[in-house]
């Protein structure tokens, strides 16, 4: 009898085993959970040639697809969530009240890991010089940063540290306003209604927190909108990104709204998360470049019914000689996301200042290593980094380029800067320990 009861013992052990396997071979295996990339099938041989990687991307193949994976992930996930209060998936943190929350930007909401004095003052004086360029063809400016979830609602996070102090966010609007630039500070927006609009279960702001914005952001540009009023239920249809993070096989949708009027305008594509969307309206007045973040997803569209013609791109890098004479620049960028500004080389063509700003300088023993690179027509881009100086955090930087004297976008390590064709980069300008210096620019050997 015990014999019996181990051969089926051991039966149903190896037949258990065997259905993942068998699965795979059967339907292919399981689906990429949320955002993952999953191990391509595994190449014996290429051109004639064995890959002795083949049993390594075999193991990695099946390790990635192999059937009920994503089953087993949501059922580890919940006996986790429910006996311990942890979170099974790296970027994911449990809140309260069923709330989840965007794990990396737990370092905003404790500020343990603010940026440095010189990072805020790149960042706000990149800004600054978009917005300079824009006006000086005419148009608009307004930077806004989409507050991070945790920010806004704190009462749903679990308990964590805060050790107080200026946010990133507080800093840098603090620098807008003392350079002049235009920003919208929408945690106020928020701020003045109950109701929430982020998903309890979504890292982004709801449709009905996406037409909010906008009516703070056209109002901000002086115009009149009425979106926020105008959204109403479309029910349980959204299956948030952080939820499927955690729980890949879970069936859950929250609630999202939707503009009762119906959107007129026309796109170049359906998909929301495509790099560049171009729009046309009828009921729209102007032109309007805007850079955004996966939180335009649900933004875009309040946007794009209001210009009468649009490109969003979800590029890092802004570059802002696409902007057409009088036209409207926007720019949105998530609060966890704010070193981008320096992190990402931001483009306009550097604009020409007085000499007079550089009479004092005095010869310095760093200097500017250079690189060259094509830039938007008309235009070649220097990237510079510093070598042997480190400037003041609120230094500017200058270029001596044939005769005129033009200001750089400043980076923590350097510099980049946009001449026109045919320019050289004679001198650089910029201030170390209270000293105002002329470096020498000494072209990098590729």
């Amino acid at each position: 009898m015990k014999k019996t009861l181990s051969l089926i013992f051991t039966a149903l052990f190896l037949a258990v085993c065997l259905v993942p396997g068998l699965g795979l071979i059967l339907t292919g295996g399981a689906d990429a959970a949320a955002n993952e990339m999953l191990p391509a099938a595994p190449v014996i041989a290429a051109d004639g040639v064995f890959n002795p990687d083949v049993l390594a991307e075999t193991a990695a193949y099946v390790d990635g697809r192999f059937s009920f994976r994503l089953e087993g992930i949501t059922a580890w996930a919940k006996l986790n969530a429910a006996l311990f209060r942890t979170s099974t998936a790296e970027n994911v943190l449990l809140g309260r009240a069923g709330w989840l929350f965007y794990a990396p930007s737990i370092h905003d909401y404790t500020g343990d890991a603010p940026m440095t004095a010189r990072e805020l003052y790149c960042a706000a004086r990149t800004l600054y010089l978009l917005q300079e360029y824009a006006e000086n063809r005419g148009g608009d400016f307004l930077f806004t940063a989409a507050p991070n979830k945790n920010m806004l609602y704190p009462e749903y996070m679990p308990e964590r540290t805060r050790l107080g102090g200026a946010s990133n966010m507080d800093a840098l609007y603090a620098l807008l306003g003392e350079m002049g630039v235009s920003y919208l500070d929408l945690r106020g927006v928020f701020g003045q209604e109950t109701e929430p609009l982020y998903f309890k279960t979504d890292s982004h702001w709801n449709a009905r927190g996406a037409a909010l914005a906008a009516d703070a952001l056209l109002a901000a540009l002086g115009r009149e909108s009425a979106y926020y009023a105008d959204t109403v239920s479309a029910g349980a249809i959204h299956r948030g990104d952080l939820y499927e993070m955690l729980y890949p096989a879970g069936k859950s949708l929250e609630e999202d709204f939707m503009y009762a009027p119906g959107f007129s305008f026309s796109a170049n594509t359906e998909n929301p998360d495509r790099v560049t969307i171009t729009t046309e309206s009828g009921a729209g007045a102007g032109t309007l470049l805007c850079y955004r973040d996966s939180f335009g997803r649900n933004l875009y569209p309040f946007l794009a019914e209001s210009f009468a013609a649009a490109e969003f791109s979800r590029r890092n890098e802004y570059t802002a000689a696409t902007l057409p004479e009088g036209g409207t620049l926007v720019i949105e960028l998530v609060e966890r996301n704010l070193r981008y500004l320096v992190e990402y080389d931001s483009l306009a063509a550097a604009p020409e200042r007085k000499m007079s700003l550089v009479m004092d300088a005095v010869p310095g023993n760093g200097c500017a290593a250079l690189t060259e690179s094509a830039g938007t027509e008309g235009y070649t881009v220097f990237s510079g980094v510093w070598d042997g100086m480190t400037p003041d955090d609120t230094s500017n930087v200058y270029i001596l380029s044939g005769g005129a004297l033009y200001e750089a976008v400043p980076r923590p390590d350097g510099f980049i800067v946009s001449l026109p064709d045919g320019s050289t980069v004679d001198a650089v300008y910029a201030a170390a320990g209270g000293n105002f210096f002329r470096l020498s620019a000494v072209y990098a050997i590729e």
